[in-house]
């Protein structure tokens, strides 16, 4: 990094410049002086100064230390870097300032690099928190550690500088990841709330529906009783004709007939809406793991919570996944899923661009194959089925070509082991 001869316009001391001797530089490969204990912030190179400001300290705690020495009103998060940077080199007492910062913010992994002996203790130590992504503390232990030769440092400040780069494309892949998990979870719920909708005027009109049955078959009770009651006798005791009583019994057949045909009808409204009704609790339920499995994974992302995102993506590392058909806009964000997780994904289009020849042999290659049956056609659906039956391989069928279905469904997939030898079953009709 060249440092400017003259400070920036935003650069400004709140005091007059100490006029004090520079500190000695110490040589490359020069041993710490008698009873020094740590390497100060301002001994360091100054090429050094701008990846411990940005990798170590927080915007805030930047902000408020540097706050004492230079006038931060109004000026950016990278106005405040580069004034500090300036600061470690040209003035001691702000890089003092930075120094204590850095110490009580890293005291835990400071602790643990003091005990170090050598350098080889120290590298050990250094991978150790990298392994853990403990990068901040670690890097700052390792720098300032008067065990720490030289070569060291700046294999460290490589390490760290290529971190950043792929800190970098990780976040972008997760920025897009982020806005389409989050189009994809607004539909969601707006089919959810349709759904639930759409159940709540079924159970209503089931509920006006069996009313209505409960009365017609009222009617029809009460009709069989007057049907099957006699006609009492006129006053005078004679009967009555033979063409009337004929005409009163037809009446109340065909009142009976309507009755039970109006009965029957309701009966099999009801029991329509019934098999509706089911499944829409069954589409219910598929949407809300599918709405729960994204959220969760969009909680995790906008939290930054590596470890929680690495621990639920565990149990893809070094799977072989092969999804069949579904839309090239959703299969992106698939992919970069799987891939995140540490396992390989491979897709097949079903035979659009794809030959289907190598379906086959694309179906040997993976652990497990997920097909949308939204997104795919019957002959490549029926082809996936037979081979995976006579290969033994696990097969998923998504309800949808989204992301959403896919998170969900392979992480409540629990797939029987992969067989040794080939299926018995039908290769005609598996």
């Amino acid at each position: 990094m060249t440092l400017p001869t003259e400070p920036a316009p935003a650069f400004r001391l709140k005091y007059p410049t100490a006029q004090q001797a520079p500190w000695p530089a110490m040589p490359d490969d020069a041993a710490p002086p008698p009873g020094a204990t740590r390497v100060r912030l301002g001994d360091l190179e100054t090429h050094l100064h701008c990846s411990v400001v940005g990798t170590c300290l927080t915007d805030a705690e930047l902000r408020r230390v540097i706050a004492r020495f230079v006038d931060v009103q109004g000026a950016s998060e990278l106005d405040v870097h580069h004034d500090a940077v300036r600061l470690c080199s040209k003035e001691p007492l702000a890089a003092k300032a930075l120094h204590k910062a850095l110490d009580r913010l890293h005291d835990p992994a400071v602790r643990r690099f003091a005990k170090a002996r050598d350098a080889a203790e120290v590298e050990a130590l250094w991978r150790e928190f990298v392994q853990r992504g403990e990068v901040p503390g670690a890097y700052w232990a390792v720098l300032s550690h008067r065990h720490t030769p030289e070569a060291l440092r700046q294999q460290v400040f490589g390490e760290v500088h290529m971190l950043s780069h792929l800190m970098g494309a990780s976040t972008r892949a997760d920025l897009r990841q982020r806005v389409f998990l989050q189009a994809e979870n607004e539909q969601l719920r707006a089919q959810l709330a349709q759904l639930q909708d759409r159940h709540q005027r079924l159970v209503e009109t089931h509920d006006r529906a069996e009313q209505e049955h409960r009365h017609t078959a009222a009617q029809l009770k009460a009709t069989r009783t007057q049907v099957e009651q006699a006609k009492p006798a006129p006053a005078t005791g004679e009967p009555l004709p033979a063409g009337k009583d004929a005409d009163w019994v037809t009446l109340q057949v065909q009142r009976r007939e309507r009755a039970e045909l109006q009965a029957q009808r309701a009966v099999d409204e009801i029991r329509r809406l019934q098999e509706e009704s089911d499944g829409l609790r069954s589409n219910l339920g598929v949407l809300a793991r599918e709405l729960h499995a994204a959220e969760s994974q969009l909680h995790r992302w906008l939290a930054d919570d590596e470890a929680s995102t690495a621990a639920d993506l565990d149990t893809l590392k070094g799977t072989r996944l092969l999804y069949v058909g579904g839309r090239p806009s959703s299969s992106q964000a698939i992919r970069e899923w799987v891939e995140r997780g540490g396992g390989e994904l491979r897709r097949h289009d079903g035979g659009l661009e794809d030959r289907k020849g190598q379906l086959v042999a694309s179906i040997g290659w993976a652990d497990r194959v997920l097909f949308p049956v939204d997104c795919i056609d019957h002959d490549s659906a029926n082809s996936i089925k037979r081979q995976c039956l006579r290969l033994g391989i696990p097969f998923l069928p998504l309800r949808t070509a989204s992301l959403a279905s896919f998170v969900a469904a392979l992480s409540q997939a629990d797939a029987p082991p992969r067989p040794q030898h080939g299926s018995h079953l039908c290769l005609r009709h598996a």
